[in-house]
């Protein structure tokens, strides 16, 4: 991939370096790594919710019944960490998911400020069928000719992430 010299450049230690006096007035979106993480992430999500949609759930309830492991429990919090998604939100949602019988909501003995969640058996029921939805998907991308390394892809998204958290 060939990086226009107008944006970035190296620096002695062979990190890019955006110059924020170009005005990016020449921008390519195509040549930007984070235009591609959201097209990778907009199409996962779109096929993902179309999936869902055919087995009753959506991409909201994916997140939750994902984030919590069969038999466990985890907080509200932890989950709308895990999902990247406000906790008053999350809230909401988990909520409405209690009323529909997916999950359970207990408070926590040691902390009564924290509410753990738990799947119900429909909740677990739904959680299977939402794997399969994703496992389809998940086959269909990384099966196949074109060999794409995931610990390799895995690794660098974690890089890119703790930089992320990093960053000013």
């Amino acid at each position: 991939m060939v990086v226009p010299h107008y944006l970035i450049d190296f620096d002695k230690e062979h990190v890019l370096v955006i110059h924020p006096e170009s005005g990016g007035d020449d921008f390519d979106a195509t040549e930007w790594p984070f235009f591609w993480l959201t097209q990778a992430t907009g199409l996962y999500l779109h096929r993902l919710d179309s999936g869902l949609k055919r087995v009753g759930l959506d991409v909201s309830r994916w997140r939750v019944l994902m984030s919590v492991p069969p038999g466990e429990a985890r907080s509200v919090t932890d989950i709308a960490e895990l999902a990247i998604v406000k906790l008053p939100t999350m809230m909401k949602l988990i909520r409405r998911m209690e009323i529909d019988g997916l999950v359970r909501c207990e408070t926590r003995s040691s902390d009564g400020r924290v509410t753990d969640v738990s799947l119900t058996q429909a909740g677990l029921e739904a959680r299977q069928r939402a794997w399969r939805v994703a496992g389809k998907i998940y086959s269909n991308v990384f099966a196949g000719e074109r060999e794409i390394d995931l610990s390799q892809l895995n690794h660098l998204l974690q890089l890119l992430v703790g930089q992320l958290r990093e960053a000013v």
